[in-house]
């Protein structure tokens, strides 16, 4: 028993540092628009780590913060010290977003949209609202993001590495997280291997605690437009448990129905514009005559010339611009998730019991009234809860830890006969596999 505490104390923190490492993941949730002010939207044509070609006008992405440095203006510091200030927005663009570059964009290369719109200033003057990039037009929706103030220190003169012999480098984030855009396909695959704890019946029918591996395989099809819902079958290798009448071991495999349903969704809304010209048919003469009168040359005689030429109000064409958008629901990095399983035990002394069930010449030989025996069908039930963490963008880490309810067949003498009876343990089983 102490073993088995011990284990279960190792699978817990091992799931627990699981979720720790992976909950700094460095995703871009945020469709940020930074617009640029048109006499410097030239340098920003090409981004500076990437090199990637973009409009320097409108930037496309993730605004993290705002730093607003602090620069004294003499040395040694002292409380009269004054300070200059520069602003600078930390800025990951959206092609960018797989190595998160961050840009450090000054403040005075930014057409600042906050100052723009008539709502009252914060402590910062609204120089922190950012609008969404799907409508950058109408700027409907604004972010508030944080504001750092960080002041320098150039009056101390840090002992460098080369001067020690030492290489410079960037230390590797050990415990960061870049996550893949995972495309759902409508079909799905689980392989999960799992631990189980739970109480067993001895030689004696007293229930003793005991561990054991077992696996998992579960495929189906996703539901609904954005895949939330999974149906499908699951099939699980089981548990070792003891059988009374020759004191043997068994795996009880069993075959499922299986749901799952991942409990979040963010959602975006993207808009589309589009001018349309409407053509107006305007009740006039297709056709206009222009008269000119001219004399000839010896001023004797009149002369009459009539010029035809289309009516420019024939037509006329109205532009207007519409302006549309759609709702959508797309996947984040982390997603937890439920499950629930129903179904039954496929060993071969759990497949008698269906065999007795369904015969009437199997129950009329044995004594049902006695207190060993119980007939009714090897029955499962589960549930469970976890999280999944795209790998690939087909592929996700999933872990999981769930209660499952397992019922099985044990044998019995009953009349002289060796019979079948219903047994059932409870156990608690943590997975982590792959799905696909």
């Amino acid at each position: 028993m102490r073993n088995f505490n011990t284990k279960f104390a190792i699978y817990g923190m091992f799931i627990l540092a699981l979720a720790a490492m992976f909950s700094c993941s460095d995703k871009i949730y945020r469709d940020d628009a930074v617009r640029i002010k048109p006499d410097s939207a030239m340098k920003y044509n090409i981004h500076p780590k990437t090199q990637d070609l973009r409009s320097g006008l409108t930037l496309r992405g993730e605004v993290k913060k705002i730093v607003i440095d602090a620069i004294p203006d003499s040395c040694p510091i002292t409380d009269n010290t004054t300070y200059t200030y520069k602003g600078y927005v930390l800025f990951v663009d959206s092609s960018a977003k797989k190595r998160n570059a961050t840009e450090r964009i000054p403040l005075e290369d930014v057409d600042l949209v906050g100052p723009q719109i008539d709502m009252p200033k914060n402590a910062y003057g609204n120089i922190n609202f950012f609008e969404t990039y799907n409508n950058p037009l109408l700027p409907k929706e604004l972010r508030e993001v944080k504001v750092d103030t960080v002041r320098k220190n150039p009056c101390v003169t840090p002992c460098t590495c080369e001067e020690i012999g030492m290489p410079s480098y960037e230390m590797p984030c050990l415990f960061c997280f870049t996550c893949p855009e995972r495309q759902l396909s409508r079909l799905f695959l689980e392989l999960k291997p799992g631990y189980s704890v739970y109480r067993d019946f001895n030689a004696l029918g007293e229930k003793v605690g005991k561990d054991d591996w077992t696996f998992d395989v579960a495929a189906g099809v996703r539901l609904g437009s954005s895949k939330r819902w999974g149906v499908g079958v699951i099939a699980s290798s089981g548990v070792w448990t003891f059988n009374a009448i020759d004191s043997s071991i068994a795996k009880r495999a069993s075959v499922n129905l299986y749901a799952r349903y991942e409990l979040i969704r963010e959602r975006k809304r993207v808009y589309a514009y589009e001018t349309i010209n409407d053509t107006i048919p305007v009740e006039e003469p297709m056709f206009i005559y222009d008269t000119i009168r001219t004399k000839t040359a010896d001023c004797c005689e009149d002369t009459t010339i009539v010029i035809t030429h289309l009516n420019p109000g024939k037509l006329t064409v109205n532009s207007r611009d519409l302006s549309t958008f759609e709702d959508f629901e797309f996947r984040p990095c982390i997603v937890p998730f439920v499950y629930g399983l129903f179904g039954f035990s496929v060993d071969k002394f759990s497949l008698d019991l269906f065999k007795v069930n369904y015969s009437s010449g199997c129950k009329n030989r044995l004594n049902l009234d006695a207190p060993d025996i119980d007939i009714s069908l090897p029955l499962n039930v589960g549930v469970g809860v976890g999280v999944e963490i795209p790998l690939h963008k087909r592929v996700d880490l999933s872990t999981d830890i769930g209660f499952r309810s397992i019922s099985y067949a044990d044998r019995v003498m009953n009349n002289g006969l060796i019979a079948p009876t219903n047994k059932r343990i409870n156990a608690l089983i943590l997975r982590i596999g792959l799905t696909f």
